[in-house]
């Protein structure tokens, strides 16, 4: 047991022993080998380094799906709507078209008030005189927009089975560059929406010919656009008004 004396002159760390070593937060064990704190700077610095390049790589992929819905894409729908279309001109570049059936022929001439102006259609046979512009526009807006369902491929020889060795119309069309362009049109196909028909043919092949002929199917509204009264090519004639009857004199009491 020290005496008062020693424990009064003794030196403060002998009275309280050996100063343990101190802790902290991040290593609270002892003599735990703890991590220094600017040892995470190499991991922060990559894991931004690849945030950096996922953002970068999100923003390429959107940049190219912009690029492409603008204009890859929309030249591709365009590609595949004129794959399927009959004919590919406006309806306003059309000067002259003939309309053949088995009973008659029928011309029609664009015409114009004034160089430049607005034009109106004239019909020039079998009888000359103002078209219904009407009827010319939907026969010549189908031309113009008309659409194949599909096309089968055949010869010369089974065209008889598609009505096109003696077709119901054949319309032919001039355009203002004087390119010509005709269609042939047959029998109504087995589903009765669509008829078959020819679109720009060459010359006939001889019947044992084994070339192969495109054979289209067109809408039915052809049939309804070629085959209809003469009456309704002409442009209706305006209603004459009616003369309104003369009132007869009132008789004056001196003519009594």
């Amino acid at each position: 047991m020290p005496n008062a004396q020693s424990l009064r002159f003794a030196p403060p760390n002998a009275l309280r022993g050996p100063i343990p070593p101190l802790r902290s937060a991040q290593c609270p064990m002892p003599n735990a080998q703890c991590p220094m704190p600017n040892a995470q700077f190499p991991v922060i610095m990559k894991l931004q380094k690849n945030t950096f390049v996922l953002i970068a790589v999100a923003l390429s992929m959107i940049g190219f799906v912009s690029v492409y819905e603008m204009q890859v894409s929309p030249k591709q729908e365009e590609a595949k709507e004129n794959k399927h279309k009959i004919f590919n001109f406006k309806s306003d570049r059309i000067q002259f078209f003939t309309v053949k059936t088995p009973e008659r022929i029928l011309t029609f001439e664009r015409v114009y008030a004034t160089k430049g102006g607005k034009s109106s259609w004239e019909m020039k046979l079998p009888v000359q005189g103002q078209a219904s512009e009407a009827s010319v526009d939907f026969l010549l807006d189908r031309l113009a927009t008309g659409k194949s369902d599909r096309t089968i491929n055949t010869t010369a020889a089974k065209l008889p089975e598609y009505g096109l060795d003696k077709p119901q119309a054949t319309v032919t069309v001039k355009l203002d560059n004087q390119e010509t362009h005709r269609l042939v049109l047959g029998k109504t196909d087995f589903s009765g929406r669509f008829l078959y028909a020819l679109a720009n043919p060459g010359e006939a092949p001889p019947q044992n010919s084994a070339e192969n002929l495109p054979v289209l199917l067109v809408p039915f509204d052809f049939k309804n656009a070629v085959n209809r009264p003469l009456s309704e090519w002409k442009k209706a004639e305006a209603p004459k008004p009616e003369k309104s009857p003369t009132p007869s004199p009132t008789p004056s009491p001196e003519n009594q």
